[in-house]
């Protein structure tokens, strides 16, 4: 904040302790948390370490957060699509994924028949609001992301493998809805 204030065009750039980047000291504890899944869309970012991503909920860019840079209840494991989506927007609605009442299901569902997220139809109002924010700050129902939730269902119908957290979109997945019914 003090460099910003000294220089305004001065760019965010993490800090060094021993050598490594504050980035490096984090990523490792953060992916833990997700079980290696992004905290947003719940895949897995490519085993490219540099697609692996951490995100700043509340934008370091925006001045309102730029104290919150470092903060760990600030930072999440993401993939680069997410983090690309989302870019420095900010809105109030949106849903933080570690949140103490936050469950997938009082928020989205899915229509199995073609992959796509939405607000639940069972929510509240704010719900829905809050879940309108998230899906469309993160990409979250892009045509990508639907034809990549498809792929991976097929794959889970046909395996044996029933460890959950080897799997990405675990939600999507955890449904199973094989009879193409919108959960």
């Amino acid at each position: 904040m003090e460099l910003r204030r000294r220089n305004p065009g001065a760019q965010f750039q993490w800090y060094e302790v021993d050598g490594r980047d504050a980035r490096e000291w984090l990523l490792p504890d953060l992916k833990a948390m997700t079980q290696g899944h992004c905290a947003f869309c719940d895949t897995f970012p490519l085993e490219d370490r540099t697609l692996e991503s951490i995100e700043h909920f509340k934008p370091k860019a925006d001045q309102r957060f730029e104290a919150h840079a470092y903060d760990w209840t600030n930072l999440y494991f993401c993939c680069g699509l997410c983090q690309s989506e989302k870019g420095v927007s900010w809105d109030d609605d949106l849903l933080r994924p570690d949140h103490e009442n936050y469950r997938f299901d009082a928020y989205f569902q899915f229509d199995y028949t073609n992959g796509a997220m939405t607000p639940s139809s069972l929510a509240t109002e704010q719900a829905i609001n809050q879940a309108k924010a998230t899906i469309k700050a993160y990409g979250l129902d892009i045509q990508e992301r639907r034809r990549m939730r498809q792929l991976e269902l097929r794959k889970w119908q046909k395996s044996s493998d029933r460890d959950i957290d080897e799997w990405a979109y675990r939600d999507y997945l955890q449904n199973d809805a094989g009879d193409n019914s919108v959960s």
